[in-house]
């Protein structure tokens, strides 16, 4: 999609249409169908699932119902299932490739796994469904509106049931501590990329820095999400946060040395509807220290 206007001033509709584009391409496909992630990069998801889920089981007479919304190749559904094998999981997405590849390794596996393709607001506008636990893996930072998708993602939530957003990034993302430590951490030819993009900004024709170019299908990474209004705005979804931690994602190494120069860059939330939050309340911090106990790195929590 041609980038050829400023950064607010795209739709959702252009963003959702850049997602299909992107990954209906070759390349991107390609990628997900190679890649094997390190054994402990982003450890979170399963953490931070299987505590919620040993939670939500403590509620139910029944299998949990879950839903891995924009899940691409199945990442988040996977672990869910990993978690709990009992778990009703179903995966969204609108690229039918990266569903291809949920589907080859849902086979492989013998993984039980509903797959559907969809964007996610029709899915959660037509699907009549409740579900006790909705995912959105990686996935806020796709949409223009976050608050818009999750109320949407609330109307199809059981009463006593959470939506998890996790592995988003929040503004630190363009702190000059995290893109010095991203600029030392890459390669010589992504070194090369950030050198001559840095000053092509600097030495622009305009006579001023020109906007950065940025990806219109991972929109929110342009400047990162304000997870801190974020947290506050979900009330006008009849939303509230139980759990909001920030935290230093990606491969082993660089988790380590993050948390001691403050770059907590990912943030995940826990939520649920604002008249189920006493349901919960008593049992936060023991979910809050097994999730701390349980991840390899320093976390901070907002709540």
């Amino acid at each position: 999609m041609s980038k050829n206007k400023m950064w607010e001033d795209y739709t959702e509709e252009e963003i959702l249409k850049a997602n299909i584009e992107k990954y209906d391409k070759e390349e991107v496909v390609k990628f997900y169908q190679d890649f094997e992630e390190p054994k402990y990069s982003y450890i979170e998801y399963t953490v931070i699932f299987k505590a919620v889920l040993g939670l939500l089981q403590k509620k139910m007479q029944e299998p949990v119902r879950a839903v891995d919304m924009c899940g691409g190749a199945g990442k988040a559904a996977f672990a869910l299932k990993s978690c709990d094998p009992d778990c009703e999981v179903t995966l969204v997405d609108l690229a039918d490739k990266m569903l291809d590849i949920a589907r080859c390794k849902a086979e492989k596996e013998n993984i039980d796994c509903r797959i559907i393709l969809k964007d996610a607001f029709s899915f959660l506008e037509e699907e009549a469904e409740q579900f006790d636990l909705i995912v959105f893996s990686s996935a806020l930072h796709h949409f223009k509106d976050p608050i818009s998708l999750l109320e949407a993602a609330a109307k199809r939530l059981s009463p006593q049931g959470m939506i998890i957003s996790i592995a988003d990034p929040n503004t630190m993302i363009k702190s000059k501590r995290f893109l010095f430590l991203q600029f030392m951490a890459s390669n010589g030819q992504l070194k090369k990329i950030a050198v001559k993009r840095c000053l092509g900004n600097i030495f622009s024709s305009q006579g001023s820095p020109a906007e950065e170019e940025f990806d219109v299908a991972e929109y929110q990474t342009f400047a990162g999400i304000d997870d801190m209004a974020l947290s506050k705005d979900i009330k006008q979804a009849g939303l509230s946060p139980l759990l909001h931690m920030r935290y230093p994602a990606g491969e082993p190494a660089a988790t380590k040395i993050m948390p001691w120069m403050g770059l907590y860059w990912a943030f995940s939330m826990v939520m649920c509807h604002s008249e189920s939050v006493g349901m919960y309340h008593k049992e936060m911090g023991a979910l809050k220290q097994e999730v701390e106990r349980s991840l390899p790195y320093k976390v901070k929590f907002i709540i």
